[in-house]
């Protein structure tokens, strides 16, 4: 018999996430989405909230979607989706920018499944680049 050599399963953006933070997967999609948010966007959420209870649905989906990612180079996708969604239209959300930034929400789980890593490699080291975002 050999012996499996293979290198463990990456383990999901969100599991790193909420490891890292100290929180359950419930308080996940919470907290993701207030630290992407724009800041303007984060102080003026409550207000847009109760006007306009949908207006978030896009940045929320994103958010979702997201969860299950385990390679940074895999958030592309995420965020392609993202910019075509039907809920990510109108001037409150190009214009005013009151929805979540893709570049924000890159960092985050750049730094998080980075932070994870067991061989504690960067993205340089491994070939992964973020150029564009």
């Amino acid at each position: 018999m050999t012996a499996n050599t293979s290198p463990p399963p990456r383990r999901t953006f969100i599991e790193l996430y909420c490891e890292q933070n100290q929180i359950g997967p419930e308080a996940y999609q919470t907290s993701v989405l207030k630290r992407a948010l724009y800041p303007h966007a984060r102080l003026l959420a409550p207000v847009i909230r109760v006007l306009w209870s949908d207006h978030f649905a896009a940045d929320i989906d994103l958010v979702r979607s997201v969860a299950a990612v385990r390679r940074v180079r895999d958030v592309h996708a995420e965020m392609d989706t993202f910019s075509y969604h039907p809920a990510n239209v109108g001037a409150l959300r190009t214009f005013f920018r009151l929805r979540s930034s893709s570049t924000r929400l890159h960092h985050i789980v750049r730094e998080t499944l980075h932070a994870g890593r067991p061989d504690g490699t960067d993205a340089q080291k491994s070939g992964e680049t973020h150029a564009g975002l």
